[in-house]
C-alpha cells in the first residue's frame, strides 16, 4: 500500500458507506493504523488534491475535539502540523481531525522491524528532535502526558525527521489535579506516578522519553560493557529516579546536540557473545 498517492485501494474504500465520517471536502481512503478509541485514514482533498491523515473516532468525539484544539494552538516543527477538524452539526460522532500525512508509520513500527535495535546516530536524532518539541512545551507551561514510541511519527528515516503525536492530553502544569489518577500508559509512568498515583508535570514526560530510548536500545546490555556510549550517557540523566533531579527538555536537546555533533560517526553497542536482546515494546 503506498501512502504518499492515491491509489485504486484507496478509491474503493472512499465508495463504502461512511455514515460515521462528516460531510466535507476530504473523501477517507484506506486506514493506517487503528487505537482505542479512534482510526487513522489516508484523506484526499478533493477541492486542492492533497493527501492527509485524517483520524476518526466516533465514540470519542469530545477527545477528538480537544485534541484539535491542542493541535491548532501548538506551532513547532517537531509537532505534527494540524490541517483542519470537520463534524457533522447535528451528528458529532462523524468527525475527522485532518493533519500532515507523515509516510513513515510510527517509531513503535520502525522499533518492532528492528529487534536488535536502531541505530545509534538515528537514536539521537530522535531524542534531539523529540526534545526540542518537548522542550516548546514545556517552555508553554504544558506537557504532553503521553509520550511513548507510537505517538512518535516519522516522516523520513533516511535522513531523521520524526514529530510528536497525539496530543489529546496535552495540558497546563497549572490544572495537574493531585486527586485524579495520572494520564498516560502505565508502562511510561515515572516511580513517583506510581507511587504516589499523580503527575507532576514536566519531569513525567522526560521519564517516558527514557522508557522510549530504551525501547530504541532494544534493551541492550548493561553500561560496563560500553561505558562511553552517547545514548547511555543520555539514558541515565533521563531516568533519574528522583524527578526533581531528572533532566529537563532543553538540557537534554543540547546534551543529544552535543553528542551528535561530536560524534560523528556513531560507534554500535557492543554486546557479550550470543547476547540476545528481549523485545517487549
Amino acid at each position: 500500500m503506498s501512502i504518499t498517492a492515491w491509489t485504486d485501494e484507496d478509491v474503493r474504500a472512499s465508495l463504502v458507506p461512511q455514515n460515521e465520517f462528516p460531510t466535507c471536502s476530504y473523501l477517507r481512503g484506506t486506514r493506517l493504523g487503528r487505537g482505542a478509541c479512534a482510526s487513522v485514514y489516508k484523506v484526499l482533498n478533493v477541492k486542492t488534491g492533497g493527501l492527509f491523515a485524517g483520524k476518526s473516532s466516533p465514540q470519542a468525539a469530545d477527545h477528538l475535539r480537544e485534541e484539535a484544539r491542542n493541535l491548532a494552538r501548538l506551532n513547532h516543527p517537531q509537532i505534527v502540523k494540524f490541517i483542519e477538524y470537520c463534524e457533522d452539526k447535528h451528528n458529532p460522532a462523524a468527525n475527522v481531525l485532518v493533519m500532515e500525512l507523515c509516510a513513515g508509520g510510527s517509531l513503535q513500527d520502525k522499533i518492532h522491524d528492528n529487534p536488535r535495535g536502531l541505530n545509534g546516530q538515528d537514536t539521537l536524532q530522535v531524542m534531539l528532535q523529540i526534545g526540542q518539541a518537548v522542550a516548546y512545551l514545556h517552555g508553554q507551561g504544558l506537557f504532553h502526558t503521553d509520550i511513548k514510541p507510537r505517538n512518535i511519527i516519522i516522516r523520513s528515516w533516511s535522513l531523521v525527521d520524526v514529530v510528536l503525536g497525539d496530543c489529546a492530553e496535552v495540558m497546563k502544569i497549572e490544572h495537574i489535579d493531585p486527586r485524579k489518577r495520572p494520564y498516560g500508559t502505565r508502562s511510561y509512568w515515572s516511580p513517583y506516578m506510581e507511587k504516589y498515583g499523580r503527575n507532576t508535570g514536566k519531569s513525567d514526560d522526560i521519564w517516558a522519553l527514557g522508557i522510549s530510548l530504551l525501547g530504541m536500545m532494544a534493551l541492550w546490555p548493561r553500561c560496563l560493557l560500553n561505558p562511553g556510549d552517547d545514548r547511555l550517557q543520555v539514558l541515565l540523566r533521563l531516568l533519574e529516579w528522583d524527578h526533581n533531579k531528572r533532566i529537563t527538555a532543553s538540557q537534554l536537546v543540547k546534551l543529544t546536540g552535543d553528542r551528535i555533533e561530536a560524534r560523528p560517526n556513531f560507534v554500535e553497542l557492543k554486546s557479550p557473545e550470543g547476547f540476545q536482546p528481549s523485545v517487549s515494546w
